[in-house]
């Protein structure tokens, strides 16, 4: 071949890469409900978050307190979750039944809500798998009591 030949010719045409801008108004509208739906979803969680503040409170406490104080730590807990009228009366059988109703799975019927009704009235701390029972249930029923409206 010609070497003059060769230096006709030319490389060939190469369009411009697309862009990566959305060529629709349509979405920019689905890019701005998916915007507003992130920010609503981060507002919920932002607002959970805050209104749990009671709870991580009061298990930070549960871990430090002593155990003839977790009754009160209870009945705080449930004063910052409940109306006053509410839980302030509660007291024996009556608040071991409302701390039965609205602990979801914490479980105050048997020997652990009778020694936390005790607590108040002994002499002598309870035996170590007694205590470990009661700061079990009141961490149970701190973490996963259900206030209804």
């Amino acid at each position: 071949m010609r070497p003059a030949a060769l230096d006709r010719l030319h490389d060939f045409y190469q369009p411009p890469p697309p862009t990566w801008m959305p060529q629709t108004a349509g979405w920019y509208v689905v890019f701005g409900l998916l915007f507003l739906l992130a920010a609503w979803i981060a507002w919920r969680v932002f607002a959970r978050w805050r209104r749990n503040r009671y709870r991580r409170e009061a298990l930070r406490e549960l871990e430090h307190e002593d155990v003839f104080a977790i009754p009160v730590l209870l009945k705080q807990t449930a004063l910052a979750a409940w109306p006053r009228q509410d839980v302030a009366s509660l007291s024996g059988e009556s608040w071991l039944r409302f701390l039965e109703i609205h602990g979801g799975r914490a479980k105050f019927a048997k020997d652990s809500g009778q020694g936390l009704l005790d607590l108040d009235y002994r002499g002598a701390p309870p035996a170590p798998e007694e205590e470990h029972a009661i700061r079990q249930a009141a961490a149970d029923w701190i973490r996963r009591h259900r206030v209804r409206v």
